[in-house]
């Protein structure tokens, strides 16, 4: 490995190994009219606290409105749910509704990183997170233990840490990276979500020898999807450190292995998506196909959209743009509207079409959050 040598290449900051709770982001309309169908089944008329549908779309619902660009909403949203489920717990001290506390508070966490209010951001995370609270946190302005919510600890305590370093990776906070490691056990210091948030920053500090001894780590670690995404963070070592036949190797033989790889889940999926992007592989390729085709059959309409259009940035024509300009018209996916009216030089417009659903999804919702109970 070269010493002292960088480029100006920059790897990923996303973490690659980062599992998606979503089977797809499917076209937003159908999304709230599935859920619509969801609450009618499952929700209306029903109890709620131990209601597992309604947790779900507790927490899809404020994700369809921040899709959209409509963070203030969503926000809002969010703190009613939170609201909702404090209020319940300081009436029957049912453990239950601490447990439902904390998908809202996590996404609303999620929801600061997104709009970047770091103030927000670190003031709620130093409340909720056991790696700085390790006895007690406080989820809806309640204190609450590690016996309160049993083994959704653990759960509350991966998600503050996967949270936490993303913040610091998005800021180039790298050394902080380093630091906390000395700050959690062992058993998260050895996760996927550590891990390559360290490798990372290794990177990105020029520390290539650790950086390659901890990828290669992994990539005899593990043969799924993953031993991919460690390859594909050892391309990018050697492409940082100006290797760049080394770094076209690894890259090669990862769209190679990708090709006879079944992509089935959305993780997989958008890991493909990233190297076709950075492999500028053309619309004939046989790993193109395969991933369009599967977000297709699984109704993924944003990532099959932000697919094609890296596709047509690479190699443009005429047919490729006529699918984007028609995925245009139809999504409703804030950022999807953006890159394409970048790319394309087209005015932006917010406005999508048929809403019908959203605003039924939405009375259910507030049916159950009764929004007259709170300040709005």
């Amino acid at each position: 490995m070269p010493e002292n040598f960088s480029t100006s290449y920059k790897p990923h900051l996303k973490r690659l190994t980062e599992k998606r709770d979503l089977a797809a982001l499917y076209n937003i309309e159908q999304w709230c009219e599935n859920m619509c169908i969801a609450f009618d089944r499952d929700v209306a008329g029903q109890e709620i606290k131990f209601n597992g549908t309604l947790r779900r779309l507790i927490n899809a619902y404020p994700l369809v409105l921040a899709y959209q660009g409509k963070t203030n909403e969503s926000e809002l949203f969010l703190k009613k749910a939170i609201d909702l489920w404090s209020e319940l717990y300081r009436n029957d001290r049912d453990n239950q509704n601490l447990i439902n506390l904390i998908d809202p508070t996590i996404n609303l966490l999620r929801l600061y990183k997104l709009t970047k209010r770091k103030s927000e951001f670190d003031s709620l995370l130093n409340n909720i997170s056991p790696i700085y609270n390790s006895d007690k946190v406080h989820l809806g302005g309640i204190k609450v233990s590690k016996s309160d919510i049993g083994e959704r600890w653990e759960a509350l305590y991966l998600a503050t840490l996967d949270e936490c370093l993303k913040s610091y990776t998005a800021d180039s906070n790298f050394n902080a990276v380093f630091s906390l490691q000395d700050l959690i056990p062992e058993k998260y210091s050895n996760n996927d979500i550590y891990i390559e948030s360290k490798i990372i920053s290794l990177i990105y500090l020029n520390e290539f020898d650790e950086a390659l001894d901890i990828c290669f780590k992994q990539i005899r670690k593990y043969k799924c999807i993953k031993n991919g995404i460690y390859s594909y963070r050892l391309y990018e070592l050697f492409k940082k450190s100006g290797n760049e036949s080394k770094s076209k190797t690894v890259l090669n033989h990862l769209i190679a292995c990708l090709k006879k790889t079944k992509l089935d889940s959305l993780s997989d999926l958008n890991f493909s998506s990233y190297v076709i992007a950075e492999s500028k592989e053309s619309h004939s390729s046989s790993l193109v196909k395969n991933t369009l085709k599967s977000y297709k059959k699984i109704n993924d309409e944003f990532n099959y959209g932000m697919t094609v259009l890296d596709i047509y940035k690479n190699h443009p024509s005429k047919d490729i743009k006529t699918e984007i300009l028609e995925i245009n018209e139809k999504t409703e996916y804030f950022i999807l509207k953006k890159h394409i009216s970048h790319e394309l030089n087209l005015p932006f417009t917010e406005e999508g079409g048929n809403k019908e659903n959203l605003k039924e999804i939405t009375k259910r919702m507030n049916k159950i959050i009764n929004p007259s109970r709170f300040n709005s």
